[in-house]
């Protein structure tokens, strides 16, 4: 087939006319090429829109956007962070988590998720220590953060994330939660009592763990 050569002028046109009529996934890949953003900022469907806005494009139009995934790439970007930590929806609020931006007011977010990321943050781990959800205080435990504390915690997440960290295995191997038990397993320690375990998951994990610390002791 002969390779058609377009003129500046008609591939001009053919982008033009991609704009107005092409489909989403089309608009989307000419906006990532920095074309039409001005006609595609205003674009009907949200998608669109969103790739407008990752572009760093029409931000303090877009800041304002109906849809909330719209207005979570603009957070992306850093922009209008002082409008968007009091976005209506969490996924919002927790892309605002991301840049580190007002973390002591989202320390108080009524959203488990975004207080969970703000730990994850190691922002005020004394307060989310306490916090009511558990994947929050697991948060606070991937920290490393009081894990004298947190080896009591009411929550197997939140004792196992304690294991994950190396700490306290030697209790935390007799813990009533065979997941917890497997995180245990899992960080190689006590495989010979694990391996007996009255839990499949535990003694499978152990087993794994076991063979592949005897693999790497082989000689090659």
């Amino acid at each position: 087939m002969a390779k058609i050569n377009y003129t500046k002028k008609q591939l001009v046109e053919i982008l033009d006319n991609l704009v107005q009529s092409g489909n989403i996934a089309t608009k989307i890949d000419i906006a990532k090429q920095g074309y039409g953003l001005d006609r595609l900022v205003n674009d009907l469907d949200w998608r669109t829109r969103a790739a407008i806005a990752r572009q760093g494009y029409g931000l303090d139009i877009l800041v304002n956007d109906k849809d909330w995934r719209v207005r979570e790439a603009v957070a992306e970007q850093g922009y209008g962070l002082d409008k968007l930590i009091d976005d209506e929806v969490p996924e919002v609020r927790a892309e605002v988590v991301g840049h580190n931006y007002g973390l002591d007011k989202l320390v108080n977010d009524p959203h488990w998720y975004v207080r969970m990321l703000v730990a994850k943050q190691g922002y005020r781990l004394d307060k989310l220590i306490n916090d009511e959800d558990p994947d929050v205080r697991a948060a606070v435990a991937e920290q490393g953060y009081c894990l004298d504390k947190l080896i009591n915690d009411e929550a197997s997440d939140v004792r196992a994330t304690v294991a994950e960290q190396g700490y306290g295995l030697d209790k935390l191997i007799n813990d009533k939660d065979p997941y917890v038990r497997v995180a245990v397993a899992e960080q190689g320690y006590g495989l010979d009592q694990l391996i007996n375990d009255c839990s499949f998951a535990v003694r499978q994990a152990a087993t794994a763990v076991k063979f592949s610390k005897n693999k790497r002791g082989k000689r090659v």
